[in-house]
């Protein structure tokens, strides 16, 4: 549940900040998706995202 939440909160910043995000709801909504269906498919590609940059091990590059 946590995690869910923080994925909500990021999700919600992203689409009132980010332009990117923004230009991505825009797309989907125009392809008849839901804003809730949007929003799940946000937290989908954050989760990926972050899951990916915890199972990259640190290079050398980012430790200094």
């Amino acid at each position: 549940r946590q995690l869910n939440r923080a994925l909500h909160t990021v999700v919600l910043t992203r689409l009132q900040r980010d332009e990117r995000t923004r230009a991505y709801a825009e797309r989907r909504r125009s392809q008849g998706k839901t804003d809730r269906e949007i929003k799940r498919c946000l937290k989908r590609y954050i989760a990926r995202e972050i899951y990916r940059r915890l199972e990259t091990p640190p290079s050398e590059l980012d430790a200094a």
